[in-house]
């Protein structure tokens, strides 16, 4: 099930010169913690980190260490600002029957109707917590947009949750399909606006000129 498998080796000493002196040996610190055991300072071959980059970030891993397999997901990556290379990587053991709670993508897909009258489909939120089984974690989340007509938005309460619960606030609006005017609906509403401001000012302008 898992999609990877790391071989870490456990490390005794941590710090900025430590975890130094591993980068330049091509290994990657990282840390494994989790519910009933204690954090474990471990390093990881480069090579093997960067695969991280080809799953998605819920993948299970597979991670030996000190004689025993843990399955984990990665919870945090840090990397160089510049280069973009792995410097350090939190993982979070998981128990298989025992649920946790993880962001997932939301993918939209499809061509919201309101477009054709000039609509503007825009993207609110890009991913949602849920909690579920490590084994049930979804890839991403799939929202079909196609009915989304103008002035039309959905919210997170829209999500079919499958074998998952959702935890984000299902208030909260994920995308919509703004309403857009033309330019002669704004001078005409303009024009509107305009035309009793105009008229209220006319009655005062006669009435000082007249003083």
């Amino acid at each position: 099930m898992a999609e990877l498998t790391f071989n870490a080796e456990v490390r005794n000493k941590v710090g900025k010169e430590t975890s130094k002196k591993l980068r330049a040996q091509k290994l990657v610190p990282a840390v494994v913690y989790g519910k009933d055991m204690n954090p474990v300072h471990c390093s990881i071959a480069k090579a093997e980190v960067e695969k991280l980059r080809k799953i998605n970030r819920n993948a299970l891993i597979d991670l030996n260490l000190a004689g025993e397999k843990h399955t984990v997901l990665v919870r945090e990556a840090q990397k160089h600002p510049i280069s973009s290379e792995y410097e350090h990587v939190d993982f979070q053991a998981v128990q298989m029957d025992k649920p946790v709670k993880v962001n997932v993508d939301l993918e939209y897909v499809g061509s919201p109707v309101g477009k054709k009258s000039g609509g503007i489909f825009t993207v609110l939120v890009k991913s949602v917590k849920i909690e579920c089984l490590p084994g049930k974690i979804p890839q991403v989340i799939t929202m079909n947009i196609d009915a989304l007509d103008a002035g039309d938005s959905l919210h997170v309460s829209d999500i079919k949750a499958d074998n998952f619960k959702i935890i984000t606030n299902p208030k909260i609006a994920i995308c919509q399909v703004s309403q857009v005017k033309d330019d002669e609906e704004e001078a005409a509403a303009a024009a509107t606006t305009a035309a009793p401001a105009a008229a209220a000012a006319a009655p005062a302008a006669e009435e000082k000129k007249a003083k």
